[in-house]
């Protein structure tokens, strides 16, 4: 697709009404930055020279801390018994073939 004369004649009648427009475009930004950082320096200075209202937790807070502690105490107990029972298989294993290891073969 090629580009025609008329087509030419058109956009060179409407470059002027571009540029401004790409002009205004570009102003546009940093003005819109610059509104956006006092609202937000507006709104730090009010948060900061304002009260919040404290909310009650409720009970929710103390089950966790309720569930935590039954938690490591099954963790504390079942450690226990994992070192009784493997100390039960280290026993065991000792005497699990009391020949082994005793016969020695020199003709080998």
């Amino acid at each position: 697709m090629s580009v025609l004369p008329i087509d030419l004649q058109t956009m060179l009648a409407q470059m002027d009404r571009v540029g401004k427009e790409q002009a205004v475009q570009k102003e546009i930004s940093p003005h819109q930055q610059s509104l956006q950082a006092t609202e937000l320096s507006k709104k730090a200075a009010q948060d900061d020279h304002s009260v919040n209202q404290a909310y009650e937790l409720g009970e929710g807070v103390e089950k966790v801390k309720e569930e935590q502690e039954r938690e490591k105490k099954r963790k504390g107990a079942a450690p226990k018994k994992g070192k009784q029972e493997m100390s039960d298989n280290k026993q065991k294993e000792f005497f699990k073939d009391p020949d082994l290891g005793c016969h020695i073969n020199l003709s080998g």
